[in-house]
């Protein structure tokens, strides 16, 4: 069976939040097509190499015991979804917020644009 848009989602989020560096890679490289692009506020990044650093970068800033996590259900249709995340210590208030539009093709994701709504206080 393969995997529905949404477990797509679950799994790129466990990637973002995976400190082990050879499991990440491996899921990267599992749900991301190999021309994929990722593109936030801060960065754009092409490729399964690019993402991979960007999320170790990514998790050698974050404080210890924040994570990202999905707010809401994930919306799909037409080989496209959009997904509100949440950042910051699970048990509190969110550090930060956003949500995400994810392009899919040949059964993994092609293209995921991301946009920050502003840092909570």
């Amino acid at each position: 069976m393969s995997p529905t848009y949404a477990d797509l989602i679950g799994h790129f989020i466990d990637a973002i939040n995976d400190t082990d560096a050879a499991r990440r890679r491996a899921t990267i490289e599992k749900i991301l097509t190999p021309d994929c692009t990722y593109t936030d506020p801060e960065i754009a990044v092409e490729g399964h190499d690019a993402l991979d650093a960007a999320f170790a970068d990514l998790q050698r800033r974050i404080p210890p015991g924040f994570r990202f996590s999905l707010a809401a259900p994930v919306d799909a249709h037409h080989h496209q979804a959009r997904f509100f995340w949440r950042f910051g210590p699970e048990a509190d208030a969110p550090a930060a917020t956003g949500s995400d539009v994810a392009v899919f093709a040949d059964g993994r994701i092609r293209h995921l644009y991301a946009f920050f709504d502003a840092a909570n206080a």
